[in-house]
């Protein structure tokens, strides 16, 4: 009876309070329930409750030991053990004085856990006070850390950080502690929370040695101003290139746009290296305009790109202009820009305008290369009938009257050219399988200026799909075309293609396509000249375990030869293991071209660390001769440690193509990493704080080719794909 006559009193006095509170502030509604007692002073309009109390109020949630509340003000002061649940964010802590109407308060002995989105483990912090408003928490005097322990491995000790309803966290006077010794220090830090912190800026110094750089250490500073302004500061030292400095800065104007500014710069060593570059981004409605610039200078080796793109976007228009301007030392054209745009615009239903157009210029010491280039096309569409007018040239304006020196450039000119289409015409209410197409037009083709009148008809058989039986299916289609010139020549075509593809068993499959083109006559031009065809491609494949394995060529009836026959097999006895086998066949001289025999193992340890072994070596069967070893090796060594290793080995050359070493050992929640580029001669430690952003210390390899990528090896072999 005492449990029941609490809470009526309880919903009584709430009720009382907040009619009586009358702040235009005010929360709309505010719920408390106690399981223990409570009392309500209705003169000082004050509520006290102790035992489980929950106190809910629009997107806050607090709960406690014991409430204190105010309703005219709408002050709370809850103690013991208290839990603060703000959206997805929540905070623990002994007492909470908090007023609902402004969603401002403090928090005093608190502990949170803040998930990162993409990062690889939670933020754990800690603070004597933390300063609540609205979505913003600043926290004083407080510990961060990503070790889950009672006592973690390392923290950051910090004056200040700030948690912003974007998602950030802002630390200000922070110093890094390993265990109880203090290491590094940064005036301040912007840790983000709603993206891959690899794409971030490190956190922690980074060292090395490069033959090119000497020995380093690469550091940067994060500063942090507001939402719409913050960046980084980069300090780099080298034994060989002396200090590297420079910023990146993320700014948001409002109606302007937002972007980034970068600059880097290496000023005392010889040569004066210097990189800046500048990103910008505006919108306003249909509208929308992108402009990316970099400058680079390296060694007296100056480039220069600049470019920009505005574009209009309606439910009728879609256009874009823009432009680019380049300039590169080290190429063979110094000096470079285009300008250009479209316009596609809906005139009226099944009417549309297209415009397309650029003027574009190459220099050089003593050429220069300037090319027009436009099209003027409209179609309109009716059910399945097309008509489409288009003019389109491409010239280059310096040498139109020039009568010594020929065209270089490949172009087509239409001036003009009309075309009809239908697709699918209906015949005494049958659908036939057809696409009909009727041209005429003057064209005029560079280099050869060849010009003249053209006029050509074409019927193409849509592909057809025929299954006679289970298991068995035909597909097929056709073209016929015929064109007349107005200088006499006249050029008919006729074609097809057959492919059949038949499942011989559950996992054997057989696939062979015949095509076939016969030409007649001539044309006077390139573009539109055709070379007879007669061949037929074979596959013969098996999918399945715990073994794989394909043979594909083609046989050309015209040249009677085949091209490489391409072989392809793999064994996997476990889920484990995999051998595996590639090779080229010459069929037309019968010999063997070059073998690619391959063994990776893969798995996982009780830690679920990776274990992987691949080993691949490339041999020439007809030269005898062993052309290259891939090896990618990682593993983990006891508890803590991780070797890696990837290296490519010419056997003819006797030498390391690429060949890099990682070791990492696991300091539980964060790591040290030493890489060590036996090619490059570069060598990088770093401390990785899991979750934390911190620079790459892996390097690719400079080959570009891999025997683990299959179409690298098919490129490696000699196989067409």
């Amino acid at each position: 009876m005492r449990h029941i006559r609490t809470i009526v009193i309880l919903l009584i006095a709430l009720a009382v309070g907040l009619v009586s509170s009358g702040h235009a502030g005010a929360a709309s509604s505010v719920r408390i329930t106690v399981a223990r007692a409570g009392w309500y002073d209705v003169n000082e309009q004050l509520f006290i409750g102790e035992g489980d109390v929950v106190i809910e109020a629009e997107d806050v949630q607090i709960a406690g030991d014991y409430v204190e509340w105010r309703a005219a003000t709408e002050e709370l002061i809850v103690s013991g053990s208290v839990v603060f649940r703000q959206g997805d964010n929540e905070l623990t802590g002994e007492t909470l004085i908090y007023n609902l109407a402004q969603n401002h308060g403090e928090f005093f002995d608190v502990q949170a856990l803040i998930e990162a989105e993409k990062a690889a483990s939670p933020v754990f912090l800690r603070s004597d006070r933390v300063v609540l408003d609205g979505e913003t928490y600043t926290i004083v005097d407080g510990r961060i850390t990503t070790c889950d322990l009672e006592d973690p491995h390392f923290h950051l000790a910090v004056k200040e950080i700030e948690r912003t309803a974007d998602a950030k966290l802002i630390i200000r006077k922070v110093t890094y502690y390993e265990g109880s010794i203090p290491l590094f220090y940064w005036p301040y830090l912007v840790l983000p929370l709603d993206y891959d912190w690899q794409e971030a800026s490190m956190l922690l110094p980074v060292i090395g040695y490069s033959t090119e750089e000497g020995y380093y250490i690469k550091t940067a500073f994060d500063y942090y101003f507001s939402e719409n302004s913050y960046g980084v500061v980069n300090l780099d030292l080298f034994s060989k290139l002396g200090v590297g400095y420079g910023f990146t800065h993320h700014y948001k104007l409002g109606s302007l746009g937002s972007g980034k500014i970068e600059a880097y710069q290496i000023p005392f060593t010889e040569g004066h290296r210097l990189s800046a570059g500048l990103e910008h981004e505006w919108e306003r409605g249909p509208w929308r305009f992108v402009t990316n610039n970099k400058y680079n200078n390296k060694d007296e080796k100056r480039s220069l790109d600049l470019r920009g793109r505005l574009t209009l976007n309606t439910q009728r228009i879609q256009a874009h202009a823009e432009g680019a301007y380049q300039e590169n030392t080290g190429t063979k054209w110094n000096r470079s820009w285009e300008y250009g745009g479209t316009w596609r615009q809906q005139l009226a239903d099944g009417w549309r305008l297209n415009l397309d157009g650029s003027v574009s210029s190459k220099e050089r010491a003593d050429e220069r290369l300037r090319m027009v280039d436009y099209l003027a096309e409209t179609t309109y569409t009716r059910g399945n009938h097309t008509w489409a007018l288009a003019i389109e040239q491409e010239y280059n304006p310096d040498l139109l009257d020039d009568e010594v020196q020929k065209p270089t450039w490949r172009s087509v000119n239409r001036v003009p050219e009309f075309t009809w289409r239908v697709s699918s015409p209906t015949v005494y209410g049958t659908v036939l399988p057809l696409r009909l197409e009727l041209s005429a037009g003057r064209y005029r083709e560079f280099p050869s200026d060849t010009q003249g009148l053209r006029f050509n008809g074409t019927a193409n058989l849509l592909n057809r799909t025929w299954r006679p039986m289970t298991g068995t299916t035909v597909t097929y289609g056709g073209e016929l075309s015929t064109a007349f010139y107005d200088l006499g020549d006249q050029q008919t075509t006729a074609g097809g293609t057959i492919s059949l593809n038949q499942q011989l068993s559950q996992n054997l499959r057989f696939t062979a396509r015949f095509s076939e083109k016969q030409v007649w006559g001539r044309t006077p031009f390139q573009f539109d000249r055709v070379s007879p065809v007669r061949s037929v491609s074979l596959q013969l494949s098996r999918t399945g375990t715990p073994y794989t394995w394909s043979a594909r060529t083609t046989y050309n009836f015209l040249t009677n030869k085949f091209s490489t026959l391409s072989l392809n097999g793999a064994w996997r006895p476990t889920d484990k293991l995999t051998l595996s086998v590639s090779g080229a066949y010459d069929l037309n001289s019968r010999v063997f071209g070059r073998v690619v025999p391959r063994i990776e193992y893969t798995t996982r340890d009780e830690q679920e660390r990776p274990i992987a072994f691949r080993l691949g070596t490339m041999y020439h069967v007809e030269k005898q001769v062993w052309e290259r070893i891939d090896l990618r090796v990682e593993a983990p060594f006891g508890e803590t440690w991780v070797v890696g290793y990837d290296a490519v080995y010419d056997l003819q050359k006797q030498e390391f193509s690429s060949g890099q070493i990682n070791i990492e050992k696991d300091l539980h929640c964060r790591s040290v990493t030493l890489s060590y580029d036996h090619v490059k001669q570069k060598v990088a430690l770093g401390l990785t704080i899991n979750a934390f952003p911190t620079l790459p210390l892996k390097w690719g390899s400079d080959t570009g080719m891999s025997l683990f990528d299959l179409d690298d090896v098919y490129d490696l072999i000699g196989v067409e794909q």
